[in-house]
């Protein structure tokens, strides 16, 4: 079988893999695998990114091309969706992608040393360390076996990476969220700017674990609206919950779906949840994104942690093949010069503890009047928090919403010891 030879492979052609390729050094011969026939068949994102991503996104791409809706908003949506709140800033704070041709622009704009393949899945690695090309990488592209040596491989391969699945010394991804979204033509009629306003809605039971979004968007030039549920792995069933979202935001003339239409996309995926990993890298090897696990536990987004990793990643690893032995534990404190970001996943972590204890509507009912008091700060805590290193803690605990919290906090531990005893109920064997 004949083997070509290239310096590095990435194997994933999304935010993360597409930005390490963009930043790689040009006399390194850099091979991309992914196993989508497209690169805008679909991505497995809301496609939304903050104001740093943005920029960090135009320093090497045509960004801007692919915004068609700038979000100065978010509404808050409670449960009974009678309550709400809308709360605002004068800049945007987060924009709306078309993701899928971003995507597929940025992977036509690569550098002349890149070579991108299609169709292309990985399969299995074997490491030769006495070869100037020690790792063998084996993958099918359009049912052929191919087989390339690389000195270097990176998984930017999402958050089920197969790249950390075939490598005992490194980490891999074992808490999640499942998602699905689906997109339609037509309108949100929520709110006052609908075209400049993500909303988030908290229903409690009927979605433990996250909740649904509503975000505009703009499809070949037509108005359309991104919607979805994320619930907890183990409850992956219920997401076809979507439907029943879909209804009643229908009948509350939330959203109107173009007359005639079918939804134009729907997806699912896998969201990671747990935090970064702790085994990253070995001498070969390095995950990115997802793959790391670089993705808030909380809020369940990941552009930015692509993003930011690969190009930490573009730093470390010609250090690393130039003979540097630290430098890919260099790659978390390198991530952390950027606004603190390894900060953020960590805060991140603990919104979640408490986020998943939380499991009846009169819990989400009772942080939502907390937060709806701040609503004239809450964005930008929340639209800060990623970007500025800045806390929601704080929009919580503030004086004046003492008797609220302590109102929450007793739900909250009557969900704990409510959880705690069906637990003990389900577990205790029969006699």
């Amino acid at each position: 079988m004949h083997q070509d030879h290239y310096d590095i492979i990435n194997i994933g052609a999304s935010f993360a893999g597409l930005t390490l390729a963009h930043h790689l050094p040009p006399h390194y011969r850099v091979l991309v695998i992914d196993k989508k026939p497209a690169l805008n068949y679909y991505v497995e994102s809301t496609g939304l990114v903050t104001q740093a991503t943005r920029d960090m996104l135009a320093s090497f791409t045509n960004v801007d091309r692919f915004i068609p809706n700038r979000i100065t908003t978010i509404g808050v949506v409670a449960p009974d969706y009678k309550k709400m709140f809308f709360s605002h800033t004068k800049e945007p704070w987060i924009y709306s992608t078309d993701t899928p041709e971003l995507v597929q622009h940025m992977s036509e704009t690569l550098p002349n040393n890149v070579t991108l393949q299609l169709r292309a899945t990985f399969s299995d690695v074997n490491v030769d360390r006495e070869q100037k090309y020690p790792v063998e990488i084996r993958y099918q592209q359009n049912g052929e076996q191919k087989l390339v040596r690389v000195r270097f491989m990176v998984g930017a391969d999402g958050s089920h990476s197969q790249v950390a699945k075939k490598n005992q010394h490194l980490s891999q991804n074992t808490k999640f969220l499942a998602g699905l979204e689906k997109v339609f033509f037509g309108d949100i009629t929520l709110g006052e700017h609908p075209k400049n306003t993500v909303y988030h809605f908290w229903f409690g039971a009927f979605s433990l674990g996250y909740g649904g979004w509503l975000s505009p968007t703009i499809v070949k030039g037509k108005p359309a609206f991104r919607l979805g549920l994320a619930k907890l792995k183990k409850d992956i069933k219920d997401l076809e919950k979507i439907n029943q979202f879909i209804a009643t935001l229908q009948e509350k003339n939330m959203i109107r779906i173009e007359q005639g239409t079918e939804e134009i996309l729907t997806f699912g995926s896998l969201i990671p949840i747990g935090g970064p990993l702790r085994n990253v890298s070995d001498k070969h090897t390095l995950l990115i994104g997802d793959a790391a696990g670089l993705c808030g536990a909380f809020a369940a987004d990941g552009i930015k942690g692509a993003v930011v990793s690969a190009k930490v990643a573009a730093e470390i690893i010609p250090e690393h093949l130039e003979g540097n032995a630290r430098a890919l534990s260099e790659f978390y404190p390198r991530i952390q010069t950027y606004k603190s970001l390894m900060t953020y996943y960590r805060k991140q972590q603990l919104y979640r503890l408490l986020w998943n204890k939380m499991k009846s509507n009169r819990t989400f009912e009772a942080l939502f009047d907390i937060i709806a008091r701040q609503k004239e700060s809450f964005l930008h805590q929340f639209c800060d928090s990623k970007d500025r290193n800045s806390s929601l803690f704080w929009v919580i605990v503030r004086p004046g919403s003492i008797l609220h919290l302590l109102k929450y906090s007793w739900f909250l531990l009557l969900d704990m010891i409510r959880q705690t005893k069906k637990e003990t109920s389900f577990h205790k064997k029969p006699i």
